[in-house]
């Protein structure tokens, strides 16, 4: 749903304890949002476009999706911690989190790294430490991580059997690509 999108809504949302869903925040001014421990969804443009979002977001231990462009263009900030249950990261969901920083872990129930019309999942964000795929991934599409600055050594892992075009362009990798004989 829409229920709050594109309002002058501001400050802190504090979403209550029971919720498994989330969505409709989408052009608001708000400034943070606090997720309960049960949360397992956050819905398709929930926060897409809340630039006065600029805080570090803490993801609770049950959320299992995040779907497409749910943090698009927003203004979260700090080091991006994915719960470790989770098993959908939607295409472009973290689109232009320039304010994202340090290193990202993706966890091991994430199979495909998403595009959407050649729109990364992580395209344009700030990550400026390393990047940690798991065992299991198969599939990274195009452009999932281009424009981010990660550094370091790149190990894609033996289960990786696509890679979409410029899923890596723009980034700054300084170390050894470790590629899967598969591929």
């Amino acid at each position: 749903g829409s229920a709050f999108s594109s309002t002058s809504l501001t400050g802190t949302v504090q979403l209550p304890e029971g919720l498994k869903y989330v969505s409709g925040f989408e052009g608001t001014k708000i400034t943070n949002v606090q997720f309960p421990s049960t949360l397992e969804e956050i819905g398709s443009v929930a926060f897409k476009s809340c630039s006065a979002l600029m805080c570090e977001i803490t993801l609770p231990a049950s959320l299992k999706r995040i779907d497409t462009q749910a943090f698009w263009q927003t203004g979260i900030k700090g080091n991006l911690v994915l719960p470790e249950n989770l098993e959908l990261i939607g295409a472009s969901a973290f689109y232009q989190c320039r304010n994202l920083t340090g290193s990202l872990i993706i966890p091991s129930g994430i199979k495909v790294i998403y595009s959407q019309q050649s729109v990364g999942t992580f395209s344009g964000c700030g990550f400026n430490g390393n990047l940690t795929l798991p065992m299991g991934l198969t599939e990274i599409q195009s452009s999932a991580f281009s424009g981010t600055k990660f550094k370091g050594e790149l190990n894609i892992p033996s289960t990786v059997n696509t890679i979409g075009n410029y899923a890596f362009s723009n980034n700054e990798f300084n170390g050894t690509l470790v590629l899967p004989k598969e591929l």
